[in-house]
């Protein structure tokens, strides 16, 4: 009865040509073979499943072979089958994770000495070699300043910050690079093919999408979905045995999130839950999703950052047009919150229903990045106005909307004439046409107020204006924006802006919609030292307390 071999070791590369992704360092080593230049010591470093072990075992065949072709070992002489087999011991290969001590160390000190049996090279392959102790890498410094001249040192290791420069600067450091998915997808393809393994291209993308620049990985993951039965393997069925969420529910929760809806984003991740998913794989894999969207809306030619293939690239660069760079910050930092949140409940499900709802109405949100992504949706939909046209303002006789409530991606431009039929719901008014006109340099001014201040142009871009006199009169939606612009620094502020751009002596008077004092009652547009000091944060760009 044959022992079966898990994949990754029946198709380890067995020549550098074989090795895929490390072009530039199966070309040198191959070099340094035919050349005959082999120096004492190489330092291979990179993250796993990249080739470092292979690649070294690989060199000890090639410096021992007796009939190398062009560098490369011919894996038939005694030789070679010897180091295959593990009959030669002239090639000792260690792991230092678990022979991590001075005495394994000195061991190998001993031994260097004495000439190699049956090859032209003593090898010593050390595996993890940063895991060695400060002892034990101060008993292989003397072996590496002086080596016989038929020992070879390859140290291997994930995290070279971690081995002392005594060690580094006497070792040829190469580092391996991440294996890119196309090249990953491609051998996966040819494994599956040598193997009888039915596999779609779009599986098999997957599975390098999840390798993670690890070829090892990549081919285990292969060999764990082939071990649940002789059905074709799909990115459906890949992503049911691996147990991750498939790509196309991502994408259906993103476009909810893109249209706030809330109702789609809890069904769907609901659904996701519902059939075995975890909540915290599920932030996860919302988290690297929407990165890519950032990526794809911050950068061109994203394929290679994505480190997907030229299809999924596409398709993320095609959804990401449905966001803002502040919406894609602020949905990451929900859902790294909400993921930190869901390892402490005993329900996480929870978590992910409230990053849901967070996620598609941001309204509830006092955050920052929500705030951007607000002021960024308002700067869309007034720059699609076009030149001349009127900007959105709620008139005296209309319900007001208070921006607080109402998230700027949500603000239509007819949101007056939806409203046109709803009752005032609070006393509207008394200013009449005949009373003064509308100032024609207001579209301007809030130009202006957009470049030096998003949070003031935040309050201003629905309040109404009216020129009386030499006074502009600004009447603003709610109690919040008063309180936040009707300061003696912010009524200055605006005073000499408004001064500058008509080119005439301006003041500024702030009232709110339905609550303009009769001619009578005295203006109270100022308020205490006190208000001015805590209103200071929200507008702090532009307004200065001077005492």
């Amino acid at each position: 009865m044959s022992v079966y071999r898990a994949l990754y070791r029946k198709w380890r590369p067995m020549t550098f040509d074989d090795v895929v992704g490390q072009k530039h360092i199966s070309d040198t080593l191959r070099s340094s073979v035919a050349s005959g230049r082999i120096a004492h010591a190489y330092l291979f470093c990179g993250t796993r499943g990249t080739g470092k072990t292979s690649t070294a075992k690989i060199f000890s065949r090639a410096v021992n072979c007796e009939n190398p072709v062009n560098g490369e070992p011919c894996n038939e002489c005694p030789t070679c089958k010897g180091i295959l087999g593990g009959s030669i011991l002239d090639v000792y290969e260690m792991d230092a994770a678990s022979n991590r001590g001075v005495e394994n160390i000195r061991e190998i000190r001993d031994e260097v000495v004495y000439t190699p049996v049956g090859c032209k090279y003593k090898v010593y392959i050390i595996d993890e070699v940063h895991m060695l102790t400060a002892e034990a890498f101060n008993a292989l410094l003397k072996t590496l300043e002086e080596p016989p001249p038929h020992v070879l040192f390859v140290l291997a290791t994930t995290e070279p910050h971690k081995i002392p420069q005594t060690v580094l600067s006497r070792c040829q450091r190469f580092d391996f690079r991440r294996i890119g998915v196309d090249e990953i997808s491609g051998r996966i393809s040819k494994i599956a093919s040598s193997e009888g393994i039915d596999i779609t291209p779009d599986a098999a993308e997957l599975i390098a999408e999840l390798g993670d620049g690890s070829m090892r990985d990549a081919i285990s993951l292969l060999d764990r979905c082939t071990g649940f039965g002789e059905d074709k393997l799909t990115t459906d069925r890949v992503s049911d045995i691996i147990g991750i969420v498939g790509t196309n529910r991502l994408f259906e929760i993103a476009d909810a999130v893109a249209e706030n809806n809330a109702r789609g984003a809890l069904l769907v991740s609901g659904e996701v839950l519902r059939i075995g998913g975890e909540a915290q794989n599920l932030l996860e894999n919302l988290i690297e999703h929407f990165r890519c969207l950032l990526i794809c809306k911050a950068a061109d030619d994203t394929k290679d950052l994505l480190e997907k293939t030229e299809q999924s690239a596409q398709r993320y660069s095609e959804q990401a047009k449905g966001f803002s760079v502040e919406r894609l910050l602020f949905s990451i930092k929900i859902l790294g919150e909400y993921l930190s949140l869901s390892k402490w409940m005993s329900n996480p499900k929870i978590a992910v229903e409230m990053a849901m709802v967070k996620l598609c109405m941001p309204s509830y949100s006092s955050d920052n990045d929500a705030l951007l992504a607000r002021i960024e949706q308002l700067e869309t939909t007034v720059a699609n106005l076009g030149s001349g046209t009127a900007l959105p303002s709620l008139s005296n006789d209309k319900k007001t909307v208070p921006t607080d409530e109402l998230p700027p991606w949500d603000i239509e431009e007819d949101v007056p004439d939806k409203q046109q039929n709803v009752e005032p719901s609070q006393p509207v008014s008394q200013a009449s046409p005949d009373v003064g006109s509308k100032w024609e340099f207001w579209p301007e001014a809030l130009s202006e107020i957009k470049k030096e201040s998003k949070s003031l142009f935040a309050f201003l871009y629905i309040a109404d204006t009216v020129l009386k006199g030499d006074a502009i009169e600004i009447e603003v939606g709610s109690r919040l924006a008063y309180d936040k612009i009707a300061t003696p620094a912010g009524i200055e502020y605006l005073s000499k802006l408004f001064s500058r751009i008509s080119g005439q002596n301006l003041s500024v008077k702030i009232f709110i919609k339905g609550e303009r004092p009769s001619e009578d009652e005295p203006d109270s547009n100022a308020p205490s030292i006190m208000d001015l000091a805590a209103k200071r944060e929200m507008l702090g760009d532009k307004i200065e307390i001077v005492e």
